[in-house]
């Protein structure tokens, strides 16, 4: 707890990190922030898994709570950055590097979108600790492997391929949303559902005009798959991420800005180098393949076709707000596009509710231009969302510009697009596998060499 004492001597604008409770499933994350008036604002953000912790070792559970705790702590921070972040009860040499990188990066996209390059050199105010267990080995072998579902197209193409290896499959999700209970129902497997809870607070200082956008979610869900492994007796943690999640936005104030960051291999191996021995394995099974391959293998998966989305507006807030297909929006545009070239033409325009985005796109300037922002026209920033690279998506536009049922489109024949085609033997090496661009195990590479 912090004393009035303490506070009033507080003067640097940030946020402390205070050590996280956990009391079998539920667990409190404890933050106090300072504003640049000087006014101080308490936070608990809560988390409930989906099992207990208690019988599972607290020098196991432990590191991984703090890196946790580290994580979610950037969603306060940001509403009163430029400041410091502080953790009285210390951190280990590990845990600082991870805070530093996961700041840096993690808030890149909030730091460029903010004009605020001051994020990037974040002050770190902690004592030195001793380290708290010793570091993980990548000793056994994948059995019994938790998936995390966001309801897209990368997360089925994970599940199907290790089923189909003869692994023990499970699906994980922080929240649950339409989308990913009917991808549960669809392959027919267990849903376990963790519940996190952001302090009201924080809503209101946003409401009020406190600095605001963009965390690196994927970096807290990860921690809070892990957990979850740790309490149901999963040993390994495979996320979706692809091999276009590393690829970045923009170069800004000597920062490579990628909205995607903590979906990439860097951060991957950061956490990995993170974690205390006996956590799960964490890795991404389509690390080594592009999201192209990928949307490639999702055009024969067709059970799902009906039931997936990648539009940011099926998880809104508000349930009165959500959309399976918004249409409008770059992650919807870049999921025509990549599909276009493997399913028939009616298929695809059914998935949007008989929209042809291409044809839309003819008619607003906006969506026209978003295209182009896809496909990398010189000049243009690729959009900050969940998009794959400028190279697979003028495949996917030379791909599609061969099939019969979209001969004489008239969007596919605008010279601005014509100029955009990808260039001879382009194709190959977007399919191609990725060699040594992952951390999988020889068998889960073989299981990714098949998508």
């Amino acid at each position: 707890m912090v004393t009035a004492a303490e506070e009033a001597q507080r003067t640097t604008a940030g946020l402390e990190c205070l050590e996280p409770t956990l009391n079998g499933a539920r667990i409190e994350l404890d933050y106090v922030g300072t504003g640049h008036d000087g006014t101080l604002t308490r936070f608990t953000e809560t988390v409930e898994l989906p099992g207990s912790l208690e019988h599972v070792d607290d020098a196991v559970v432990r590191p991984v709570l703090r890196l946790l705790s580290l994580a979610a702590s950037l969603s306060y921070f940001k509403a009163f950055a430029p400041g410091t972040i502080s953790v009285p009860g210390g951190l280990t040499t590990v845990e600082r590097t991870f805070l530093r990188e996961v700041t840096r990066h993690g808030l890149g996209e909030f730091a460029y979108v903010n004009d605020l390059p001051a994020v990037f050199e974040t002050p770190i105010d902690a004592p030195a600790a001793a380290p708290v267990a010793q570091p993980w080995v990548d000793e056994a072998t994948p059995r019994k492997v938790l998936v995390p579902v966001g309801g897209g197209k990368d997360s089925v193409v994970s599940i199907e391929a290790l089923r189909e290896a003869g692994y023990e499959v499970g699906l994980f999700s922080v929240n649950s949303y339409a989308p990913i209970e009917a991808t549960a129902r669809v392959a027919q497997l267990p849903l376990h559902t963790a519940r996190r809870k952001l302090d009201p607070e924080l809503f209101r200082l946003n409401a009020e005009g406190a600095p605001n956008g963009h965390v690196p979610v994927t970096a807290v869900n990860s921690l809070v798959g892990l957990l979850t492994a740790l309490a149901l007796g999963f040993d390994t943690v495979a996320f979706s991420n692809e091999a276009s999640a590393s690829f970045g936005n923009i170069d800004w104030h000597g920062v490579e800005v990628n909205h995607q960051w903590s979906k990439g291999l860097e951060f991957e191996r950061l956490l990995r180098g993170a974690l205390p021995a006996g956590a799960p394995r964490y890795v991404s099974l389509l690390r080594p393949v592009t999201e192209l391959r990928i949307a490639r293998r999702f055009a024969t998966r067709t059970a799902y076709h009906p039931v997936f989305t990648s539009c940011n507006r099926a998880f809104k807030l508000t349930e009165a707000d959500r959309t399976s297909w918004c249409g409008e929006c770059p992650k919807c545009r870049f999921v025509f596009l990549c599909l276009s070239p493997f399913m028939p033409r009616a298929d695809l325009e059914a998935v949007f509710g008989g929209r042809d985005l291409f044809a839309e796109a003819l008619d607003h300037a906006d969506r026209y231009a978003g295209f182009l922002e896809l496909l990398g026209k010189e000049g243009l920033v690729k959009p900050l969302e969940c998009v794959g690279e400028p190279d697979e998506c003028r495949v996917a536009l030379s791909l599609v510009t061969e099939k019969p049922d979209w001969a004489g489109h008239p969007f596919l024949a605008e010279p601005e697009v014509v100029a955009l085609h990808a260039a001879p033997g382009d194709a190959e090496a977007v399919l191609a596998f990725r060699e040594g661009e992952h951390a999988l195990t020889p068998d889960l590479e073989d299981v990714a060499r098949a998508v």
